[in-house]
């Protein structure tokens, strides 16, 4: 009996993580090999990797197992309960009651050792609406824990397209800052032969430090968004250069067909579902007070020393009706249609906006495509502004102020350019996300986001600069 013990109180960690894990990695198996330092990182591997060893999953997952192991104890309740219940009695040594004539007793200690077994025969209902609760509870868990894996997923994609578009917009403003340079030496030099007044030259110096600043910026938000990503990558430090391989569909699906694949895929919204089932069997459980439990005891002596000493077993079975339980079996079921009503008002506000989440996922997506093609125009436009604005100041038809500002809605241009190039494709996979289909995308047979094409702007391919980050790789968390 020892043993059995024993062995009962053994848990295989191991298989229980394995249990969610299963869950977690579908679609998105880890990497065999991480990437080197040196290597590009794309966003399939920083999703992998994420998945992989991003805390926030584990958290979600030991739920999942926890709604896994209620269902163990709600199995439980059919079964019966063996017991052994061995007991020592001991007692000071009476006399006869006074004037009876009867004998002493003489015994001091009795030793009993039972085999007690219980079970319920009926309980109302209770086990069987308690399994079925848990059931519903299973499922609402690991799609909860899915949905979990949704926003985590979107979370890094985020993360590593402000990196790209702080890393892009570091390449244009170090490129201007050059040609501002150049300027502010040819405006001085200008000034210093009298062609040039000193207003020329402070309104050219003022642009130049702005340049300036807003490349400082540029620069710092390339290390927060660095660290970030690392943070829910699970690593120390993200040295490798990122490369942008994400494919854009050429065609939008009606915003019907968008709206319906949410309905019938976001991870959330089916959870609910299922919590409002579990609710339902709350009810049941609460209402099964008012039915009557019937239980059987039975006890088996290996040894009894106990009056009856001869018999060796002995059963009890009870029924137990409630008649007047003070208004407690109401409240449970007043409080029980409450929580249903609570879930179902929870699941149609989760429906509600769903619904207006995709809506919004789609037209951003829309619009900056749109977007996308008036900055061209913008900046094809901007950049004959600045070399007309530039040739007739040369030749004294134009003043500096109207070609700094020329030069000024150029940069801004290629800047919103570079902004928006990288928000269309986060905008798309936010839809993705707001649809609960994010992960598939993500999946390493998918080709959605894993493309040979080039992401070059529409004037020049603009390369990614060297990774602010010391050269060595991060290590796992455990």
């Amino acid at each position: 009996m020892l043993a059995l013990m024993v062995a009962g109180c053994q848990v295989d960690q191991k298989k229980e993580i394995a249990t969610y894990r299963q869950e977690i990695e579908k679609n998105l198996p880890p990497l065999a090999q991480l990437p080197a330092a040196n290597e590009p990182l794309s966003l399939e591997s920083a999703l992998r990797i994420a998945n992989t060893n991003n805390e926030r999953l584990n958290i979600s997952g030991e739920d999942y197992l926890q709604a896994i192991i209620a269902k163990r104890r709600a199995i439980a309740g059919f079964l019966p309960t063996v017991s052994f219940i061995p007991s020592y009695f001991m007692q000071d040594k009476s006399g006869a009651v006074a004037g009876s004539g009867g004998p002493t007793n003489a015994r001091t200690h009795t030793f009993d050792a039972p085999v007690n077994g219980e079970i319920n025969l009926f309980n109302g209902f209770r086990d069987v609406a308690n399994l079925r609760g848990a059931e519903a509870t299973i499922e609402q868990q690991r799609l909860n824990l899915l949905d979990a894996r949704e926003a985590l997923l979107l979370d890094v994609a985020q993360s590593y397209f402000n990196i790209l578009r702080a890393e892009r917009s570091v390449v244009v403003l170090t490129n201007s800052l050059k040609v501002q340079d150049e300027r502010v030496r040819y405006i001085v030099g200008r000034q210093q032969a009298g062609v040039a007044r000193q207003l020329d030259v402070a309104q050219t110096q003022a642009l130049q430090s702005q340049t300036r600043v807003t490349l400082i910026n540029a620069e710092n938000d390339v290390r927060n968004n660095r660290a970030a990503l690392a943070f829910l990558l699970g690593f120390k430090e993200l040295p490798n250069p990122l490369v942008d391989t994400v494919a854009m569909p050429n065609e939008a699906p009606p915003l019907a067909a968008v709206k319906q694949l949410a309905l019938e895929h976001r991870q959330d919204l089916l959870a609910s579902e299922h919590a409002i089932e579990a609710a339902r069997q709350n009810v049941q459980v609460a209402f099964g007070q008012y039915y009557p439990s019937i239980a059987l005891d039975v006890n088996a002596f290996l040894k009894r020393e106990s009056s009856p000493t001869d018999s060796q077993w002995n059963a009890l079975l009870s029924m137990n009706l409630p008649i007047f339980s003070a208004g407690i079996i109401e409240a449970n079921v007043r409080d029980a249609w409450s929580r249903l009503r609570q879930t179902k008002y929870a699941e149609s506000l989760l429906r509600r906006q769903v619904l207006e989440n995709v809506e919004t996922a789609y037209n951003d997506t829309i619009a900056s495509v749109h977007r996308l093609t008036e900055l061209q125009v913008q900046i094809t436009a901007a950049a004959e502004a600045y070399r007309q604005a530039d040739q007739q100041y040369n030749v004294g038809l134009a003043t500096n102020l109207e070609r700094l500002t020329a030069q000024d809605q150029l940069l801004s241009a290629q800047l919103q350019y570079a902004s928006e190039s990288y928000d269309r494709k986060l905008f798309f996979l936010t839809l993705l996300r707001q649809t609960g289909t994010l992960s598939d995308a993500a999946a390493p047979e998918s080709r959605l986001l894993s493309t040979t094409q080039p992401t070059t702007g529409p004037a020049e391919a603009i390369t990614t600069p060297a990774p602010v980050a010391p050269a060595t790789y991060p290590t796992t968390a455990p």
